[in-house]
């Protein structure tokens, strides 16, 4: 009888997958508030006529004097939710689409809880939070803050011992079907990223604001898409992936691999992978946000060059476009590897 065998070679893991890290940005996540007491005889003189920015355009926000501010802690939970619901929002086109309350704070009292809602202004008689958006550049980075300022302009009087703020995120979405469908929005749940021990009280012949700013600071160009866009009196938003017959255009982002056998730019033939998948996870006081790549590289490279091109489009601001790319040695001198595995991430660090 005669017999045969066949041998297979296989190629070690190393050699087939190869698995990097683009970038690894920190983010810094910083919140501060600001208690502020006043007679009711001189809520005039306290509010003014303050210029923000949103990157080259100015408008104007009147709010409290915010000379100094008090630290706080940011709920690292909550911001999980956020993001993790955000980025869900921003890369499926699924979501709540029913409005949830832009912003809350949350007074906890010797008798109970006292909420500020979201009214957008600040009234008189009235409690309510107004939310104010401030983009600009920093040295190439982009920092993004908001402004929540919290009132209470009524004759009730308490005493506190601790404040939280409650805020929620959107993206503009694209409406199903064809031709007609106007975009519409969805929402994150509405969840705790901030609170502080703060005693103080409240008079029933006094006045009291809470200015709250939330920052998100050292954002590079390419990573902005990735910072939730909180609900905000400017109803700044940013446009998801989708698309949209209605209007035309939707945010990109996308990352190509040159396997030295294609045109390696932006829109060229070489093997890419779309912003699809992500992780996100607590990790200490940090948020991490991992945004997974693989593509196939046909015969295989020995080294892993990237290229990120990118076009994030908002509703109410200018959109951001560019490119970014980075070569990698392989793991192993000399290794060949087929399949590319690319992270881009993003650590959120709480302070």
């Amino acid at each position: 009888m005669n017999s045969w065998c066949m041998t297979v070679r296989r190629r070690k893991v190393d050699d087939v997958i190869k698995k990097v890290v683009l970038r690894k940005e920190i983010v810094k996540v910083k919140g501060n508030y600001k208690v502020i007491l006043i007679k009711k005889e001189d809520f005039y003189k306290v509010l003014k006529v303050v210029k923000l920015r949103i990157l080259n355009k100015e408008y104007e926000a009147l709010m409290p004097p915010i000379d100094s501010f008090e630290k706080n802690t940011i709920d690292v939970n909550g911001l999980v939710v956020l993001i993790t619901q955000y980025m869900s929002e921003l890369t499926t086109n699924l979501g709540n689409q029913n409005q949830t309350t832009p912003a809350e704070m949350v007074l906890t009292t010797q008798s109970g809880t006292v909420t500020l809602t979201y009214t957008g202004g600040v009234n008189i008689n009235a409690q309510g939070v107004s939310v104010y958006l401030q983009i600009f550049e920093d040295n190439g980075s982009f920092v993004w803050q908001y402004y929540y300022v919290g009132y209470d302009t009524t004759n009730s009087s308490y005493t506190t011992s601790e404040i939280e703020l409650y805020a929620s995120a959107y993206v503009q979405g694209a409406a199903p079907g064809i031709g007609g469908n106007p975009p519409y929005t969805i929402y994150t749940d509405i969840v705790r990223i901030a609170y502080a021990n703060a005693s103080f009280t409240k008079s029933s012949d006094s006045y009291l604001f809470i200015v709250w700013l939330i920052q998100f600071q050292n954002v590079p160009p390419y990573a902005i898409v990735m910072i939730p866009t909180l609900q905000n009196n400017a109803n700044i938003m940013v446009i998801n992936f989708a698309g949209s017959a209605a209007r035309g255009y939707s945010s990109s982002y996308e990352v190509y691999f040159n396997n030295n056998n294609c045109n390696f730019t932006c829109g060229g033939n070489c093997p890419s992978g779309g912003f699809t998948g992500f992780i996100v996870y607590a990790q200490g006081n940090s948020v991490i946000l991992e945004v997974p790549v693989m593509v196939g590289l046909g015969g295989g490279v020995s080294t892993a060059e990237m290229l990120i091109c990118y076009n994030i489009y908002y509703q109410n601001m200018p959109n951001f476009s560019g490119q970014f790319t980075t070569t990698f040695s392989p793991p192993v001198s000399g290794s060949t590897f087929y399949l590319a595995l690319a992270t881009i991430t993003l650590i959120f660090q709480t302070s």
